[in-house]
């Protein structure tokens, strides 16, 4: 009986399974980078909601939120009912799947001040 050859077969085997491993390495390094701007434009509307309950100015507050997350973030503040409320809108391109755009709100109840 005769023995067929393995030779080259890992060299295959590996060809095959390189692009999975590399997509699913960018799938993982894409998920770290929404994960980590999600936070910070989470804190920087939650900064910028706390500035506007003090009595700040809304220019000054987006000032803070844009120091927080970077300029390249979008922000609406305004005040209503006693509540400061702050939009952040941020997108993030991610190589394989494109663009995604990500959102956080923040409310702050307006300190009273004497």
């Amino acid at each position: 009986m005769a023995k067929e050859s393995q030779t080259g077969s890992s060299t295959a085997e590996v060809a095959v399974l390189l692009p999975a491993v590399a997509i699913l390495l960018a799938v993982v390094a894409g998920a770290g980078v929404v994960g980590g701007q999600q936070v910070r434009i989470q804190q920087a509307a939650s900064a910028a909601a706390r500035e506007l309950a003090r009595g700040t100015s809304a220019a000054e507050a987006i000032g803070t939120a844009h120091r927080l997350a970077g300029e390249q973030i979008s922000i609406s503040a305004t005040e209503s009912g006693g509540y400061g409320h702050v939009r952040v809108v941020s997108a993030v391109d991610l190589p394989l799947l494109g663009p995604i755009e990500l959102h956080a709100e923040a409310n702050a109840r307006m300190e009273q001040q004497p």
